[in-house]
């Protein structure tokens, strides 16, 4: 008698524990920002890991996000943007970090700025984190 009381919680558990639920069937997905505080237009290259770089141009005062979905794990995709500072010079690569956000939102994610910079040699074109 006692067995067969217990028997629908017991049912109603294993429902619970091996049930696929719709939060662990998608894949978590991350989303970079990227801004142009300057006043010309920017052109750089930007591409997840694992994926092509793709050309993006960002006008001034605009913005443009990028989002991936990426396999679970520990570790969150980047994104490695290339971009020249000024005629004639190599190409800066950097790798930004992403925010891990719920793609159903309009969170940004991470954001980084395009701005002027002076330094020594001149002013430079920087792509920094906010």
């Amino acid at each position: 008698m006692h067995v067969l009381r217990s028997l629908p919680a017991v049912c109603a558990l294993a429902l619970v524990v091996f049930a696929p639920s719709a939060a662990s069937a998608q894949n978590p997905y991350a989303r970079v920002t990227i801004t142009n505080q300057t006043d010309v237009a920017v052109v750089f290259d930007a591409g997840w890991e694992g994926q092509a770089a793709k050309e993006v141009v960002i006008d001034p005062g605009k913005a443009v996000t990028v989002g991936t979905e990426f396999a679970p794990g520990p570790t969150r995709p980047k994104l490695t943007v290339k971009y020249r500072q000024i005629k004639w010079v190599p190409r800066v690569t950097v790798d930004l970090d992403s925010g891990h956000v719920d793609p159903r939102t309009n969170n940004p994610g991470r954001v980084y700025d395009f701005n002027w910079r002076r330094t020594n040699e001149g002013t430079r074109l920087m792509l920094s984190p906010r």
